[in-house]
């Protein structure tokens, strides 16, 4: 302990020692709380006694520095950009563009902006050897506190497994994932989390700009932007945005219904622009699309994985948009395609039920039932199941090529339903999932 005392003295002269303080002090919280919760638990007392010694460490002098005064022999504040790349497909632009509704930081807010970056930016696949070789970014340390009581929470152990901070992040990165984490999380868990978040200094939304994706029965916010940092918001909108590709392999103008026109392709349109957006922010998802990866994940921060991924999504919503009105089977039978192609895409664990990512999942098999509704009534022999939520119980309906996890929910739980079961014209088509080894 005289060790970590002594580390702690140094601050704030010293970034380790402030880095160091803030993760300290969000174990601590952590603690207070997981104690609060069991306080009969046969370690109770033990914990107090640990809480107390860090009480006692965090007492030294030496206090948080500012973000936008990092400490001698602290690299610069570097916006965490997206780097180029080419188009996924004919007539698909960049997603990470203005353009295709994905934020990238503008110009910083006068007088507030951090150091300014030097000429050839680290992407956001550098940021972690920057870390490792010496050339942190500096962290708001407020922000890094609060991000370091999230991951020891109770609401992350129960429902995401061992969460660790994004390694190297600097103060936008650690902001965005901080946010995205919490469309994981239950959506009753997430007001607390958000509330904490805009009251600290660096949230100061002077200045917002905004990013709007099209919404579909609610207008709703995904990420408050960091204007200080000149980091747009993302947020779901009445008359937000939907990326051109995906209207074009839609086959459809806008994705507001028009008149009578009630056709899920409208849904799994907005639902597509989300998904696909989202795989350009968040660099802990993945997918298990059977047919581009047969077995295990496969993560979207490569980016030829991603672009990969987005190509079978758009090639499966331009099937459904030729099968439309024409015969419901293969309608039918198109739509539960796209349905697994936006189910597939996962976080590791997956999202709680509940949480954000797991509306979007209901969404798109709400928009299958609807198909398979039609089709019945078009005299069609199909139907379509959601499976159990057990695994004892839904083997039964899946092909056996299931993915087991060692980490979230309770064993034998289904933790994501990445393909529905159905039958058409008397063949079956098996379900998937991922569950609890």
């Amino acid at each position: 302990m005289d060790a970590l005392r002594t580390l702690l003295g140094r601050a704030p002269g010293s970034w380790l020692a402030v880095m160091t303080r803030a993760q300290l002090t969000g174990l601590c919280a952590a603690l207070r709380e997981l104690l609060g919760t069991r306080p009969e638990d046969p370690g109770a007392e033990e914990c107090r006694a640990v809480l107390a010694e860090l009480e006692a460490l965090l007492a030294v002098p030496g206090g948080p520095v500012s973000a936008e005064a990092p400490p001698a022999g602290a690299g610069p504040v570097v916006p965490l950009p997206v780097p180029d790349r080419p188009h996924t497909a004919p007539g698909m632009p960049v997603l990470g563009t203005p353009s295709a509704g994905v934020p990238v930081p503008g110009p910083p807010a006068s007088g507030t902006a951090p150091p300014a970056p030097p000429a050839g930016l680290l992407s956001r696949t550098t940021q972690s050897a920057a870390w490792v070789h010496g050339n942190a970014p500096a962290v708001d340390p407020e922000l890094s506190s609060l991000a370091g009581e999230l991951v020891n929470s109770a609401d992350a152990v129960d429902y995401l497994g061992p969460v660790q901070l994004p390694a190297g992040a600097d103060t936008p990165a650690l902001w965005r994932w901080f946010h995205l984490t919490l469309l994981r999380l239950p959506a009753a868990q997430v007001p607390k989390w958000r509330e904490r978040a805009e009251r600290l200094a660096v949230a100061d939304p002077v200045g917002a700009r905004w990013i709007e994706w099209r919404a579909l029965d609610r207008e709703q916010v995904l990420m408050p932007g960091l204007p200080r940092y000149g980091m747009a918001g993302v947020r779901l909108a009445v008359r937000g945005g939907v990326a051109p590709w995906v209207l074009d392999v839609a086959g459809i103008e806008d994705a507001v219904p028009e008149g009578d026109d009630r056709s899920p392709v409208r849904a799994w349109a907005v639902l597509a622009g989300w998904v696909a957006a989202l795989a350009e922010l968040d660099d802990h998802v993945h997918h298990c699309v059977e047919s581009l990866t047969h077995r295990g994940t496969l993560s979207l921060a490569d980016p030829v994985h991603r672009r990969a991924y987005q190509q079978e999504l758009a090639q499966r919503l331009g099937r459904l948009a030729a099968r439309r009105s024409q015969d419901s089977a293969a309608e039918l039978q198109a739509a539960l395609a796209v349905d697994e192609a936006l189910c597939s895409v996962v976080h590791l664990p997956p999202a709680a039920p509940g949480s954000w990512w797991a509306e979007v999942a209901e969404t798109s098999q709400r928009a299958v039932l609807e198909v398979r509704r039609r089709a019945r009534a078009d005299g069609a022999d199909v139907a379509v199941e959601v499976l159990a939520p057990s695994y004892r119980e839904a083997r039964r309906r899946t092909g056996g090529n299931d993915i087991p996890l060692d980490a979230g929910g309770r064993k034998g739980q289904i933790l994501a339903g990445l393909r529905l079961w159905a039958r058409i014209d008397g063949r079956e088509l098996p379900g998937r999932v991922v569950y609890r080894g």
